[in-house]
């Protein structure tokens, strides 16, 4: 197995590959299935995102006992971009509906969304595809 390929696969996040604003703003945001989600009382959306099952994690599990789980509160825009990134809506259409919401330039909403959808991406809560 090459260096490269052994580093990825013990240190995903560090070397993950690195997005370009084009990139992002090509592509069309979906939801990583394996995060499951709810809305809560002040209409933020609230992420349960899934620990690690692999040995380490298992591990971990034991030694600090801990939720099956990680819960991540979004606010208010944060929730919006999540509830339009279904795979249907391509960030054109998420810049173009978050502009008229918010009473922004485009220019600010795409310096802003693309900067939020690449940190989602490499997290692992979404995935971005081409159409």
């Amino acid at each position: 197995m090459p260096v490269q390929q052994l580093l990825q696969k013990l240190f995903p996040k560090k070397f993950a590959p690195n997005i370009t604003r084009q990139e992002i703003l090509a592509a069309v945001p979906v939801r990583n299935t394996l995060v499951e989600w709810e809305t809560n009382d002040q209409e933020e959306v609230v992420l349960k995102v899934p620990r690690r099952q692999d040995r380490v994690g298992r591990v971990l599990h034991r030694v600090f006992v801990a939720p099956p789980f990680k819960q991540v509160v979004l606010d208010e825009v944060g929730s919006d971009v999540w509830q339009l990134c279904t795979g249907e809506n391509d960030v054109d259409t998420i810049v173009k509906s978050l502009a008229r919401k918010y009473k922004l330039s485009r220019r600010e909403v795409e310096l802003s969304l693309a900067n939020y959808l690449r940190t989602l991406a490499q997290r692992g809560l979404i995935g971005l595809t081409k159409r």
